[in-house]
């Protein structure tokens, strides 16, 4: 009895190894192979149908705030443009003047920090635990001071 209970082990062994093997050799058809997003690339805010921009009373201290919320995302597209541009060095003095929730289908897609004082022209965010930081440009900058006078 003995000896029989250890060569049905051993064969559930053989099967299971072999079943393995079989797994090993499915492959990933190109037609269903996404490449992997750049390191950094926040592509999901292209997706968003509507933004809200929070502008901070008190820079870096979000306890009180002005919004504006965009309906039509075209007129952001110089930010969401700049947000996916080449990542910079971060200067850890810049303080937070705002931030932009982009939403889609009701849930938030992201958040976007910016800075737009003289010396930081810039937007920040976290992705998988990491923080990134790109330049703003002069649009953007433009932008933002221009809504900043509607929010409420």
């Amino acid at each position: 009895m003995k000896h029989f209970f250890y060569t049905l082990l051993l064969i559930s062994f053989l099967f299971s190894c072999r079943n393995r093997d079989d797994n090993k050799k499915d492959t990933i058809e190109p037609v269903n192979y996404t490449p992997i997003v750049p390191k950094g690339m926040m592509d999901q805010i292209n997706v968003a149908d509507s933004a809200v921009i929070m502008y901070y009373k008190t820079p870096a201290n979000p306890r009180f705030y002005r919004v504006f919320k965009m309906l039509n995302l075209d007129a952001l597209q110089p930010m969401i443009a700049d947000v996916n541009s080449v990542n910079i060095v971060s200067n850890n003095n810049c303080p937070s003047l705002g931030k932009l929730y982009f939403y889609g289908k009701g849930d938030i897609v992201d958040v976007v920090y910016f800075s737009n004082a003289d010396s930081c022209n810039c937007f920040s965010f976290i992705k998988n635990g990491e923080k990134y930081t790109t330049r703003m440009g002069e649009k953007s900058q433009q932008l933002i001071d221009s809504l900043s006078v509607y929010a409420k």
